[in-house]
């Protein structure tokens, strides 16, 4: 027969098994944030997480009536952290589906803060456009590309809407 000893041994054996079993630690997942690009590398660079460097971004379309096209690009860095910004706007048109480069600017600046106008071709009227806003803002040798448009803009002839899908 098993001695009382034994018995209490092995009971408080399972007792430390079953408490240390049951003691996994249960956590909620995390949020997916389908917004977070962290995961973009660029080859030869330091990897950073998207708005490392880059306050905030604007972008604008003008359009006159005449079909003048200016576009506006502003970006602002922090002040200690950001060295050099590097613009390129396009202006788009749609054209069936698909967005076309029209006409396009560059600009690079040693600061913290960029802003630039540009006058572009004249635009056709019964169209739609926009501007394509790619920014490189860096810090040392290290950089984030940010991505952004303007809202669309519909150009027409005023006094002639017959060639306007709207």
């Amino acid at each position: 027969m098993l001695s009382k000893k034994y018995v209490k041994n092995i009971m408080l054996m399972l007792v430390l098994m079953f408490m240390f079993a049951f003691s996994i630690n249960v956590h909620a997942e995390e949020t997916v944030d389908n917004n977070d690009y962290s995961n973009e590398v660029v080859p030869g660079y330091e990897k950073t997480s998207r708005w490392s460097y880059t306050n905030s971004v604007y972008a604008a379309l003008t359009l006159s009536t005449s079909g003048a096209a200016t576009t506006n690009c502003a970006v602002t860095g922090y002040q200690d952290i950001t060295t050099k910004i590097i613009t390129y706007t396009y202006l788009q048109r749609l054209d069936g589906n698909s967005w076309t480069n029209v006409d396009s600017s560059s600009h690079t600046a040693y600061k913290w803060h960029a802003e630039y106008e540009d006058p572009m071709t004249t635009v056709s009227w019964g169209h739609d456009y926009r501007t394509r806003n790619s920014v490189y803002v860096y810090s040392g040798n290290s950089y984030e590309n940010i991505v952004f448009y303007s809202n669309v803009h519909h150009y027409h002839s005023t006094g002639d809407t017959s060639n306007c899908v709207d």
